[in-house]
């Protein structure tokens, strides 16, 4: 059996392996021990009290400090590398579905055009009107907005929606906007939500906008790709939506010229990559005209085919009740 001291050694030892722990602390309570021991042998009773005190302190210091693992973390700042990561240890196997379900579109499909994103000075300030082009181009495919249908609901201020924890590590996130039955409110929107929209410029309109207001310096510029912080974004993103939503959504990581679409079924995040405008539209529409029951503001998970239950089963256990309280 251990003594007390062996005991307090095993703590100490216990926390200065955690990486984050305070190093000032640390040493404060490396000192209680030493002290301790030098007492350990002697009769001086007060002074053992005072070190135990200075021990017991100490310990209760460093566990009441947050761990730095546990400060949540923007879904702006995941990558691709960690989004993999969260993926496989979910055994959510990447799909492209440019190669298993190509995005062919037949004539005679209405032209879609592109949204010029270097006309403002970042993603907050073009998200609105990026909307109102999305609502745009989706009418042009049949779809329908207004009473009895669907709304382009913008979501850019709507703080943490879809708060989720995995490894140990909680994530804070939302989306810019979405497409949701008509008549509900942003907070409800958010977790029914049919096609999901995260907006971010690329090198390239950033340097257009650069450009036109007088800064000549040339920076590395090209167009939005399905990598890094993008693809990390969008990923988890979509894992935080699947976690609270009522239906599996669809999601478009898009500039306003190429679009990247991401959705989870069974146990696969399938990705089509570098669409045109008129694929990711077409690809949207036909979601949102597959089912007429999506215009259901009041759809319950339970309630749509087991096949789409699968993945928003699976992910509610990333849920971060407390945090969304």
């Amino acid at each position: 059996m251990s003594t007390p001291l062996e005991k307090f050694e095993q703590q100490y030892a216990a926390e200065v392996m955690k990486v984050d722990a305070d190093e000032d602390l640390l040493k404060r309570l490396e000192r209680g021990i030493r002290g301790l021991k030098g007492v350990a042998q002697s009769t001086d009773t007060q002074n053992d009290a005072a070190w135990r005190l200075e021990v017991t302190e100490s310990l209760k210091a460093l566990r009441n400090q947050p761990s730095k693992a546990m400060v949540p973390q923007d879904f702006s700042r995941v990558g691709s590398t960690q989004a993999n990561r969260v993926l496989a240890s979910l055994e959510i196997v990447e799909t492209v579905g440019n190669v298993i379900d190509p995005i062919v579109v037949n004539e005679p499909a209405p032209a879609s055009g592109d949204f010029d994103f270097s006309a403002y000075v970042n993603e907050n300030a073009g998200t609105l009107d990026l909307l109102k082009h999305h609502q745009i181009e989706l009418i042009k495919f049949g779809v329908q907005f207004g009473r009895g249908a669907f709304t382009m609901y913008d979501l850019h201020d709507h703080q943490n929606p879809f708060p989720i924890i995995h490894g140990g590590q909680e994530y804070h996130g939302g989306l810019d906007g979405g497409v949701a039955p008509h008549g509900l409110s942003v907070a409800s929107a958010a977790n029914q939500l049919r096609v999901a929209y995260e907006h971010k410029q690329s090198s390239a309109q950033k340097q257009r906008y650069r450009e036109n207001h007088g800064d000549m310096a040339q920076r590395t510029a090209g167009p939005l790709t399905f990598s890094g912080s993008g693809k990390g974004q969008s990923v988890i993103a979509t894992l935080g939506a699947y976690a609270y939503n009522a239906w599996p959504l669809l999601l478009d990581l898009t500039d306003g010229e190429v679009h990247h679409l991401i959705m989870i079924r069974d146990d696969e995040l399938i990705y089509w990559d570098n669409l045109t405008p008129q694929q990711a539209y077409a690809k949207q529409s036909e979601v949102l005209l597959s089912c007429a029951t999506l215009v259901n503001r009041k759809l319950k998970m339970t309630s749509i085919p087991d096949d789409l239950q699968r993945p928003l089963k699976k992910l509610r256990a990333l849920q971060a009740v407390k945090e969304r309280m």
